[in-house]
């Protein structure tokens, strides 16, 4: 009843009893996995501002909460990877003493290729997201997968497989880089 009301007539106070309703629930939801009071409140506030600019467009499979941890979810995975790619890079770097400044235009393009690689990530279903991330980001094993999801083997490597395809469609003009870049993310295992 909320989203509609903030749906079809930008009503402000049904906006607020949302936010008022679900902030402590999603900043308590993100500090589980982050460990970050400060960064779990910035990936809430974003996730309310979104909210509020696709209001039109919100159209949740169950309930708004489910919807909104699900947002929580996604922003809190999109944090965790790109601190850990960034921590991963830096350590590689330092071990190997090729440190060396980077071009902008050089920082441009990864930082645009790494943006395309999770927006292509979001677009996977949630299962198939979740055994990429588990593998490609947490670098965990196909068994240790299977264990924490409790499915088999045989179905991590197909989600795996499905997920390349879909990136490897999503990001066409790229495809040589996001291999290069998932290469270095399962050598890093």
């Amino acid at each position: 009843m909320l989203l509609d009301l903030i749906r079809h007539q930008d009503d402000r106070a049904a906006f607020a009893e949302i936010y008022n309703r679900y902030w402590d629930l999603l900043i308590d939801s993100a500090y589980k996995r982050l460990k970050s009071r400060e960064l779990s409140e910035e990936i809430v506030q974003d996730v309310f501002v979104s909210l509020f600019i696709r209001r039109q467009k919100v159209q949740p499979k169950s309930t708004l909460e489910s919807y909104l941890r699900t947002a929580v979810r996604n922003q809190v995975f999109r944090a965790y990877y790109a601190r850990e790619s960034h921590v991963m890079v830096l350590n590689d770097l330092i071990a190997s003493n090729q440190i060396i400044p980077a071009l902008p235009d050089e920082l441009l393009e990864a930082k645009q290729l790494q943006q395309k690689i999770y927006l292509a990530t979001d677009k996977l279903p949630e299962k198939c997201r979740e055994v990429f991330v588990l593998s490609r980001f947490e670098h965990l094993s196909h068994q240790d997968i299977a264990d924490r999801l409790q499915i088999s083997v045989s179905t991590v490597k197909k989600h795996i497989t499905k997920a390349m395809g879909i990136l490897r469609t999503e990001l066409g003009s790229h495809r040589m880089d996001l291999m290069a870049f998932l290469l270095f993310l399962g050598l890093h295992r």
